[in-house]
């Protein structure tokens, strides 16, 4: 796998990119030693775009002469606040896995919620009684449209992935 950095030849300054991530989209980022990760995100490269705006930016792969002529000689972008970068990437990583949690967890809520009020409605129109044989066929069918609904939401209640 090849490693990328981006070298802007007016401040001979570089921030590595490191791989591409096909799954996100995204390039790794940054590395911290301290945290062992990486940023994950954009926000050193999107800074580095921003100091250097107007200068010629060029891509260096890895296992080339310039990338470790570059990496020996040439100063490294924010290399001191890297370390903070990774650990607040790291931070909003938390947060969005504990949002998806709490989604999830809110979704089976209203599904509980639904089968409730599903068996309630059910309950209800058992003990209906219809004046007329049309009504009743009326009535009827809203009961079977019922207990489908109900089997359907039992089953996504009994789904392996509404179970994790």
């Amino acid at each position: 796998m090849r490693d990328y950095l981006l070298y802007c030849t007016y401040c001979s300054t570089y921030t590595l990119l490191h791989s591409f991530d096909k799954d996100a989209g995204t390039f790794l980022g940054e590395y911290s030693l301290l945290h062992n990760d990486y940023t994950r995100d954009n926000i050193v490269l999107n800074k580095f775009l921003l100091a250097h705006l107007g200068h010629t930016i060029r891509p260096i792969p890895s296992q080339t002469d310039d990338y470790r002529q570059i990496i020996g000689n040439a100063s490294h972008f924010l290399e001191d606040d890297i370390d903070k970068y990774v650990e607040e990437s790291q931070q909003r990583a938390k947060f969005r896995e504990r949002d998806r949690k709490s989604e999830r967890e809110i979704g089976q809520v209203q599904l509980y919620l639904i089968e409730h009020l599903l068996v309630h409605e059910l309950h209800t129109l058992s003990q209906a009684r219809a004046a007329t044989p049309a009504e009743g066929q009326v009535l009827l069918g809203k009961e079977l449209g019922f207990k489908k609904a109900l089997d359907l939401v039992r089953q996504v209640k009994n789904d392996k992935q509404f179970a994790q």
